[in-house]
């Protein structure tokens, strides 16, 4: 089946004509590659990961390098082999999620805070196409996170049992050990009215401002605005008919893969507004037959493949609407853009050849 909008009611707002812009950039003298994994946009700071040496590096708006340290090396600020994900946390800290832990570090890397998670995850798993999964914000009670944990020791997600009670979400406070599932999946989400498995149903989000956040799901027909503080949505506005994702859900308790031919991939923040990424996928059959090809990933067919299947779309709404589609003649590269509470994204320049050096660009989304 092909996902509809459950509302019909048509905006009388004028859709806009949008395109994005490079504005500015930071090139960083480093042959290592660098990940861009949060900005603090009341500072101006920027912390990387280097993804060949482990080290973590906190920048300043000019690509001074404040600070460096590597917390997957036994020691004292040891925190595991790896992680899930790092956000800014308040002024001068950072938080992590880590595989058993949470952890609340300095910005020179000392470890400050260890944390229990709030469930029992049963282990951890990397995303497609690595959604946010921790990201702090600010509340009345000081600085708390929001955290995305998946329970895989409930193996039966192909049920609408799952569907209906899954909570992925969880609003954590540091301090007071208060946690909070939010980011409940409503009554009508068409995970819980669809009648078949579609997917795994784990939401992609972004801070906008203060504790409001925006997030969608791969599969869902809406693009939500949430209040983490107050745990209560502020809208739900209807992603148009031409951009809604494409699938074929199977039956619950069925082997079979559903087919998802269009997602919502990824949600930006860009200052108080939200960018969308609407992405096409390779179909099933065709992905089996490239699988057969050796190093089948390097392949021309599967380059080819990307090209005709995986076109991308990017939609931007206010916190009310949908304002229109964003002309995108920039070329996108892994990892995807990081979204600012400023006016701007962060997005890494991809280049073809290897350089000592690399670029972020800061990208602005202006009108035509």
């Amino acid at each position: 089946m092909m996902a509809c909008s459950g509302n019909e009611e048509k905006s009388e707002s004028k859709i806009g004509s949008f395109k994005a812009e490079i504005v500015d950039s930071l090139v960083i003298d480093r042959l290592s590659v660098l990940e861009l994994l949060d900005y603090q946009s009341s500072t101006g700071d920027l912390l990387f990961a280097d993804t060949q040496s482990g080290d973590y590096l906190v920048m300043d708006k000019d690509g001074e390098v404040l600070s460096s340290f590597n917390p997957h090396i036994e020691g004292p600020n040891y925190m595991g082999n790896s992680s899930y994900g790092w956000s800014f946390y308040g002024k001068d800290e950072l938080a992590a999620y880590g595989h058993a832990y949470f952890y609340r570090f300095s910005k020179a890397g000392e470890i400050l805070g260890r944390y229990e998670p709030p469930i029992e995850a049963g282990g951890g798993i990397i995303l497609d196409f690595k959604p946010q999964r921790i990201k702090a914000f600010e509340t009345q009670r000081g600085t708390e996170v929001l955290a995305m944990i998946l329970d895989l020791t409930n193996r039966n997600r192909r049920s609408q049992q799952y569907q209906d009670t899954i909570d992925a979400v969880f609003r954590m406070n540091f301090e007071t050990g208060e946690t909070t599932t939010v980011m409940h999946k409503e009554p009508d989400n068409i995970y819980r009215t669809a009648g078949e498995y579609l997917d795994w149903g784990y939401p992609t989000f972004t801070l906008l401002a203060g504790s409001t956040f925006a997030f969608t799901h791969q599969s869902d027909s809406y693009l939500y605005i949430f209040d983490a503080e107050k745990n209560e949505y502020l809208n739900k506005i209807a992603i148009p008919a031409e951009f809604l994702p494409k699938y074929e859900g199977v039956e619950f308790g069925s082997k079979d893969d559903p087919e998802l031919l269009k997602i919502n991939s990824h949600v930006f923040s860009v200052g108080n507004k939200i960018l969308l990424l609407s992405l096409g996928k390779i179909p099933n059959a065709v992905m089996k037959e490239l699988q057969q090809l050796p190093r089948w990933w390097y392949s021309p067919e599967f380059e080819a493949a990307t090209r005709k299947y995986m076109t991308t779309d990017f939609l931007l709404f206010d916190q009310k609407q949908f304002l229109g589609k964003v002309e995108w003649d920039i070329n996108l590269n892994e990892p995807m853009p990081k979204g600012t509470e400023n006016d701007f994204l962060w997005l890494k320049r991809a280049y073809k050849d290897e350089r000592d050096y690399q670029t972020f660009l800061k990208v602005k989304i202006v009108e035509k």
